[in-house]
């Protein structure tokens, strides 16, 4: 996976562009707050004028002003940021990167997914998804902090210069503290998440459905607690560290922020004392200090929130940098054969090849069957003839076309497949069938699929499958006939079984070869298999080995070769007859 670290710019461009009204109102609102600010210290001097000089009638518009811009101040506030914010803008923007992000990963190539912790990687990236909006965020209310500051300040000067005196030491405190905090939390971040990500792992192998039956019966739930006590021991100690040395400055800082709040106090007191400022300059000067004081610590809070979630983001990022897939091509047919060139395939970050040099035609009708030893290479293969890999050197071709240069919508339009590693959709059975190809809308075929797999009736069309939503849960066996059931409703010209009956009984799996060969008739079929009594299906059968093909012809013609063949063969007959 890339590790390249996405810019703040490249960044921000990406996160206006999901939801670009959003922040706009953003800005807006933000303008209309700095706005308030001023107005409600412009009211004040008006106030004490008024009330100095005895004006009855303007007393009262200056109360109106300041009352309008304490109505603006709140409204930002309440409105604006903790309802407008909250459920709407968030939501809309977090529709709107879902979409991009499910549209992006349509697109990514299957091999870049066989990364070792790949999906611990894609975890990462849709958990930092959340802190996007964030990030924009943080932006968008530095340039109206800034744009705010700039205006209150100019409008202090003008009652007096020395009243900015002491502004800074206000400020300083804050951003040093922001800063120290964010340089801690950049040393230990990988640490820490590091260790959430073997605590989630932990708490799943002894507290999840599946696997917390099979460490009770290992007697490994000790173990694991024990693992999970020790990872959550070294982030509290890293976080415990953090926030000690986090007091200490704090404490250290305090004396410092004081001088500033205090001096700024003082200085405006002494220049009312010394006639350089009449009382309405000074109650300003006062309200519109603590105003800005307020204003920068919260800036400089900004700065330190951007260090830490322009690094929170990363991961999202380097999920939307990952290469596509690519292709220009909308064509593609089975009519002659498919052809494998020279193929070879080599996992991410692996040395060794799980496809070496394989060259192999497969003709239009005819089916094949892929047998060898386990890690012999057979699912790779399959995935290569399919598309869903990309050869890391030779080509596969439909019909004389190269399929990397064809669109995957296209490619994969006419292919049904069963794979080894099925998915059990928690939907209706009959949905779990009409996946396959939603457009068909054939009733009767599902009610026939359905009943061949449930022959008793107990479950139909409209059974929810799936505890989790308090529908059925079926057997192993039964999901995989419902996979299987799923990738012939699609009726593909080219149809691949990757060991479609590992998870059924011997006594059924006899009647379904005799379903998946009327299935086949007529149509391009390869069937992976380690029982091979499926072989009987096939017109050819390619031997695998070590991701070569070391053997290919008919089933007589196999164990007459007496080579890998037989001795599978004989090794799988002499089981069953003993």
């Amino acid at each position: 996976m890339s590790s390249n670290q996405m810019s703040a710019r490249k960044a921000l461009l990406y996160i206006f562009k999901a939801a670009p009204r959003s922040f706009a109102l953003m800005a807006h609102m933000g303008l209309l707050n700095g706005a308030a600010s001023i107005m409600s210290v412009w009211a004040t001097q008006r106030i004490f004028s008024h009330i100095q000089a005895g004006y009855g009638a303007e007393l009262f518009s200056s109360l109106a002003v300041y009352a309008a811009a304490f109505l603006l101040s709140a409204g930002y506030s309440v409105w604006y940021m903790r309802y407008h914010v909250q459920f709407f803008a968030i939501l809309d923007f977090e529709s709107n990167v879902r979409r991009m992000l499910h549209a992006k990963s349509r697109r990514i190539s299957n091999e870049d997914l066989e990364t070792p912790n790949a999906y611990a990687f894609i975890r990462q990236a849709d958990s930092s998804r959340q802190n996007l909006f964030r990030y924009g965020q943080i932006y968008v209310e530095a340039v109206m902090t800034l744009l705010q500051t700039a205006m209150v300040t100019a409008y202090i000067s003008s009652f007096n210069i020395v009243f900015l005196l002491f502004l800074p030491l206000s400020a300083i405190p804050t951003l040093l503290e922001m800063l120290y905090d964010a340089r801690l939390w950049k040393r230990g971040y990988e640490t820490v998440t590091q260790c959430q990500r073997e605590e989630t792992e932990y708490e799943k192998a002894v507290m999840d459905e599946v696997a917390c039956k099979e460490s009770r019966l290992t007697g490994a739930n000790a173990l694991l607690i024990k693992k999970w006590k020790n990872s959550r021991m070294k982030r509290d100690a890293i976080e415990n560290s953090k926030s000690k040395k986090m007091l200490i400055l704090k404490l250290s800082l305090c004396l410092l922020e004081c001088a500033g709040s205090i001096g700024g106090f003082a200085v405006s007191i002494l220049l009312f004392f010394l006639g350089h400022i009449d009382l309405p300059a000074f109650t300003a000067g006062v309200t519109a200090y603590s105003s800005l004081t307020a204003i920068l610590k919260g800036l400089t809070g900004t700065v330190g929130n951007e260090i830490q979630f322009r690094r929170m983001i990363q991961p999202y990022f380097r999920y939307w940098n990952l290469p596509e897939r690519g292709g220009e091509s909308d064509q593609c047919t089975f009519e002659k054969s498919v052809t494998l060139s020279d193929v070879s395939f080599t996992y991410p970050n692996q040395t060794g090849k799980a496809l070496d040099g394989i060259n192999l035609t497969i003709h239009k009708g005819e089916t094949i069957a892929i047998v060898g030893e386990n890690g012999a290479g057979k699912s790779t293969l399959v995935n290569v003839i399919l598309g869903l890999y990309r050869p890391s050197s030779g080509s596969v071709c439909y019909d004389g076309a190269n399929i990397s240069k064809v669109k995957e919508a296209a490619l994969h339009l006419r292919q049904s497949a069963v794979p080894q590693s099925f998915c059990r959709y928690k939907i209706t059975v009959g949905d779990n069938i009409a996946i396959g190809n939603f457009s068909k809308q054939d009733g009767k075929e599902i009610e026939q699929r359905i009943a061949e797999i449930f022959p008793n009736g107990e479950v139909g069309q409209n059974t929810l499958l799936g505890k989790e939503f308090g529908g059925r849960e079926l057997s192993g066996g039964q999901w995989q006939q419902l996979s299987c059931a799923r990738g012939f409703y699609k009726d593909g010209d080219f149809i691949v079984l990757d060991e479609p009956t590992s998870a059924i009984d011997p006594l059924r799996e006899k009647a379904i070869y005799g379903s998946f060969q009327k299935e086949l008739h007529g149509k391009t079929g390869i069937i992976v298999t380690h029982r091979l009594g499926a072989v009987k299906l096939a017109d050819r059968i390619i031997v695998l080995q070590h991701g070569k093909i070391t053997e290919s012809g008919t089933h007589k013609e196999l164990l007459a070769a007496n080579g890998i063949y037989a001795s599978l063969w004989q090794t799988q007959a002499a089981a069953f007859s003993d």
